[in-house]
């Protein structure tokens, strides 16, 4: 069910107690020269809405919301076409929706979150943490761990097409594929195809202080290999996405604490200072 379709008397018809939220978040910010700005927004999007047709079918019920625009991207500071919130208003938006579906008798949300840059995901960890205080309300923010956690059909996928995951890293192959797959139109095929691969070493770019993909060596904006993408990846990459925010939320349903992300991010996100960002 998508939330702007449904009416208020069908919303008080919900059982509330046992509805997630889902709620995508994308940002508004460059994808190199051949993807849209939304690009993040649409393929949350379509996470989301592949997680609760699935879970519908197993009976669970679901609301799923467009997703939430501008979300920080200091990642791709110093590039044309970024257009985000500053991190601690991004937080605050998301802590207020989450306190006004709170409000409604509401009592789970889920973020939906495929972004690796720094300040977006201490944004929304930090968004999570609040609304965890409400009485009898929980917010999630599972993606990101499926983000820095090895897929072995995406590896096995990208091995056969000669690329390395750490390489793929934003307006790649991955995310180039999932928009050929998703919209076509949206994707500017030919220039795609003739852009060279652009590949580095994220953790230690990171170590060096390289944060921004510009930072890192992206002349273009993307980093990782564009020109390689097909449909079929891109259908993977959707379906996996998909399957691991479904898992996420049955295994929230269940009463269980969500994994914790891998320990080199969470140092990380302990130097970002959402008021400085």
């Amino acid at each position: 069910m998508n939330l702007l379709d449904l009416t208020a008397a069908e919303l008080a018809q919900l059982d509330k107690e046992n509805t997630f939220v889902i709620l995508p978040l994308g940002s508004v910010e460059q994808h190199g020269p051949h993807l849209p700005l939304g690009s993040k927004c649409f393929l949350t999007e379509a996470v989301a809405f592949a997680a609760a047709a699935s879970l519908k079918n197993e009976g669970y019920s679901c609301i799923t919301s467009p997703a939430l625009p501008f979300m920080p991207c200091h990642t791709s500071a110093g590039f044309q076409g970024c257009f985000g919130m500053a991190a601690r208003t991004y937080s605050d938006a998301l802590y207020e929706i989450g306190s006004s579906l709170s409000r409604d008798g509401f009592k789970n949300l889920v973020f939906v979150n495929l972004s690796i840059s720094p300040d977006a995901l201490k944004a929304v960890s930090v968004a999570v943490e609040d609304l965890n205080t409400l009485r009898e309300f929980r917010a999630i923010d599972p993606m990101p761990l499926w983000t820095f956690t090895k897929n072995e059909r995406l590896d096995a996928a990208l091995h056969d097409l000669g690329l390395e995951s750490g390489n793929e890293i934003h307006a790649d192959v991955k995310e180039t594929s999932a928009l050929l797959h998703l919209a076509p139109q949206m994707l500017r095929a030919d220039l795609a195809a003739r852009l060279p691969s652009c590949c580095v070493n994220p953790t230690w770019e990171v170590l060096k202080g390289n944060f921004s993909f510009l930072e890192m060596g992206s002349k273009e904006g993307y980093l990782g290999s564009p020109a390689r993408a097909n449909a079929e990846l891109g259908k993977l990459f959707i379906d996996e996405a998909a399957f691991a925010l479904a898992e996420s939320i049955k295994f929230a349903a269940e009463g269980n604490t969500m994994p914790e992300l891998p320990l080199q991010i969470r140092m990380l996100l302990k130097m970002v200072d959402l008021d400085e960002m």
